[in-house]
């Protein structure tokens, strides 16, 4: 999976029309919630990356998600 390809399903998963960037600061998401961040997760799990969700929280953009599935955002 690329990195697109990753945003393109985080995206759909969260049900959020508009593309998501690298550079997209979380809190200016409106779809970013707590149940997103549950979403996300499965998200991470289709992929067979371990994170939780402490380690979500801890994430302020789009860049910071895509470091923690191992991506070179």
């Amino acid at each position: 999976m690329t990195q697109d390809d990753f945003l393109v399903l985080l995206q759909k998963e969260i049900q959020r029309e508009n593309a998501l960037h690298v550079n997209d600061l979380l809190e200016d998401i409106p779809e970013w919630d707590s149940m997103a961040m549950l979403v996300a997760l499965n998200v991470f799990d289709e992929i067979g990356v371990e994170v939780d969700i402490d380690d979500l929280e801890k994430c302020k953009s789009i860049k910071d998600i895509l470091q923690k599935a191992g991506f070179d955002a």
